[in-house]
């Protein structure tokens, strides 16, 4: 087994034994989802089969499936916080229902935080200048970005009632690098 695969497989492992003690150990306001595992394969193809789809539409090659990456989106989509910190690029999308959904459909989920991060809004935003509004559009389409890893939240985040679920991607290379727009966004 080379390096890498050894690597990223420890990685998945950890982030499943992560995922596991801190449910256990939750405070009360938080209870566990049913949200699908970042090493689901069903979960894995819907994420890069979408992703893969609107970079096809922009020039863009083709990602792929990161162990390591969605470690650290399931670390950050369970911290129940915005929070973009970090080496990678990454996109985060959150959604709340009213009463609380236990099972939502993460399938479709997963489509509408692809969707949004694409809309004409982003699209909008990045040909008239604005970088940061169109932020999450160039990171999903940025040429030079060759690995993906997301994660739902394996808790559902309860505290905040406004913020019951969370959802990252990371992708590695970063993308939104000042001064390489032009050479890895087509519009």
């Amino acid at each position: 087994m080379s390096k890498m695969k050894l690597r990223n497989n420890l990685l998945a492992l950890l982030s499943l034994v992560t995922a596991t003690t801190l449910a256990a150990t939750l405070p009360s306001y938080i209870t566990t989802s049913n949200s699908p595992a970042p090493t689901d394969p069903s979960f894995i193809s819907a994420a890069l089969s979408k992703a893969n789809s609107i970079r096809r539409a922009y020039a863009a090659p083709e990602l792929e499936w990161s162990a390591p990456l969605a470690a650290v989106a399931l670390n950050k989509s369970n911290g129940c916080i915005l929070n973009h910190a970090g080496p990678y690029g990454e996109n985060a999308y959150l959604w709340w229902t009213v009463p609380a959904d236990t099972r939502p459909d993460f399938v479709q989920r997963v489509n509408s935080a692809f969707d949004a991060w694409v809309s004409q809004k982003e699209r909008d935003a990045y040909r008239n200048g604005d970088l940061l509004g169109g932020g999450h559009f160039t990171q999903m389409v940025w040429k030079a970005s060759r690995r993906m890893g997301c994660a739902f939240s394996t808790i559902q985040c309860t505290n905040n009632p406004d913020q019951e679920w969370w959802f990252y991607c990371d992708f590695d290379p970063a993308g939104n690098v000042i001064g390489d727009y032009e050479r890895n966004v087509s519009l």
